[in-house]
């Protein structure tokens, strides 16, 4: 999600502009936007052989999304308070209120909606929503990350990387979906925040055999742990999305240096229009389809998957291309960071 936190003559805004983080969050939010649609889809069951990835890509993409996150956090955290809320947190929780009142009436207007629908509006403070909910986090985890700043890395990110485990291994839930994934990826924040320099320093480095590396050490990992062992051993994965996030960055080194996949990197700077439009399509195609009795030909999963993908990504682009510059207050928070002028259009 591109950002507009930092000023132009910053480290930060220079590292937003690197093709690696820029490729690497257009990765993820695609892995977003084709987790979902598998995920409804499968409801439906037009989901296909997708639905045997949906796991997978729930242990790579949010790893890889807030360890991204992580990594511009640094000097915003060295801000005053009053200007983390300003430019930061208040714009999170305008962009978070705001799309989750469009989609929550949204959701209701559709067939078979659910019977809480408008109920469920007023409690998305309490409750995170289910498609929103990494904005109203990266608010929490930007609030923590200043009030724990000038703590010992190793006493925060052991923390962190505690209460992630204990929560990924199902030893403690709040029986809520979102907050436990909040307490799971804490982690992955908290250490790219605490060593961004390094990091950024060394990924752009990375080589293909590298690259393969992480991708083969996830892969195999995951497999080992999906069919021969038992994923829910406290630190397995957290381990998991470590490797993911190797994999990630590295893949996000690889499509930087290879022009025909220049509109990943594209993506890599419009993911708030994708993150806070995408479940609109999805959530409709998922309510047009349910209670038909439709005899889908061999195949239709296979196809339908990443169509819906695609239409999702578009409809978001197409929106953000119609609204950007005209009319402000839908991708972009009215309040600006007094440094720059610029408008928030980004979460991370």
């Amino acid at each position: 999600m591109t950002s507009a936190l930092a000023a132009a003559t910053s480290p930060e805004v220079r590292s937003v502009r690197e093709g690696w983080i820029d490729s690497a969050r257009g990765l993820a939010i695609i892995l977003v936007v084709l987790f979902h649609a598998v995920i409804n889809l499968d409801l439906v069951g037009l989901a296909g052989p997708w639905s045997r990835l949906a796991y997978p890509l729930d242990t790579f993409r949010m790893p890889l999304f807030f360890f991204l996150a992580g990594l511009l956090a640094p000097s915003l955290l060295a801000r005053p308070l009053r200007e983390v809320l300003r430019t930061r947190c208040l714009n999170l929780i305008y962009l978070y209120v705001l799309w989750c009142l469009l989609l929550g009436a949204f959701r209701a207007l559709l067939p078979h909606s659910p019977p809480d629908a408008f109920a469920s509006i007023a409690r998305i403070l309490v409750e995170p929503n289910v498609y929103l909910w990494f904005l109203y986090t990266l608010c929490l985890f930007t609030l923590v990350g200043w009030l724990t700043r000038r703590l010992p890395a190793w006493l925060v990110v052991g923390t962190a990387l505690l209460c992630s485990a204990v929560f990924a291994a199902g030893l403690v839930s709040t029986d809520d979906v979102p907050w436990d994934k909040t307490f799971r990826y804490w982690f992955f924040f908290v250490l790219a925040s605490r060593t961004a320099p390094t990091v950024r320093s060394l990924v752009p480095r990375m080589r293909p055999v590298h690259v393969v590396g992480a991708v083969v050490a996830y892969v195999l990992t995951l497999g080992f742990f999906l069919y021969v062992a038992d994923d829910r051993i406290v630190f397995v994965r957290p381990m998991l999305g470590l490797l993911a996030v190797a994999a990630g960055c590295g893949l996000g080194v690889l499509i930087a240096r290879i022009p025909t996949l220049g509109f990943v990197r594209h993506l890599g700077t419009r993911t708030l229009p994708i993150y806070v439009v995408h479940a609109f399509p999805i959530t409709a195609a998922t309510a047009l389809l349910t209670g038909r009795d439709i005899a889908w030909p061999p195949g239709a999963g296979l196809v339908a998957v990443p169509l819906l993908t695609l239409v999702a990504i578009l409809l978001a682009l197409g929106l953000d291309r119609l609204v950007t510059g005209t009319v402000h207050g839908i991708f972009d928070a009215p309040l600006v960071d007094q440094r720059t002028g610029q408008r928030a259009y980004s979460v991370t």
